[in-house]
């Protein structure tokens, strides 16, 4: 009787950590899945800003380009960047992903653009 006992903690325990093993890796698969959809939607985001790079707008005060911080992600309180993708272009396998801009003067005709993209994963 003992025998059997501790033959079926054994296997609980290997079964345990089995489960445990296919809940990781099925996290790990999905955050890959997130990431490199993000790496995708990224050109999505960045193309409005490529539209921007002309001579007769680039200093203007409405342009796309203006250094500073803006964002894509419909929060209230955040200077929106123009030409946002819609929630619905941003938004694959019930992931929204946000977008934050960070635009800084290199020289007087150069600038530069650093793109965040954010997201929240659901558990499995």
């Amino acid at each position: 009787m003992l025998e059997i006992i501790v033959s079926l903690v054994l296997i609980i325990l290997v079964l345990t950590g089995m489960a445990h093993l296919f809940v990781a890796g099925k996290r790990l698969i999905l955050h890959g899945h997130s990431r490199l959809a993000g790496g995708e939607l990224g050109k999505v985001f960045l193309d409005p800003l490529q539209m921007q790079v002309r001579q007769d707008t680039w200093d203007a005060a409405t342009n796309d380009l203006s250094t500073g911080t803006r964002y894509c992600d419909g929060v209230g309180g955040h200077t929106q960047q123009q030409n946002c993708p819609t929630q619905a272009e941003r938004t694959l396998g019930n992931i929204e992903y946000k977008a934050t801009y960070v635009i800084s003067d290199l020289s007087p005709n150069m600038r530069k653009v650093v793109t965040t993209l954010s997201w929240s994963e659901p558990t499995p």
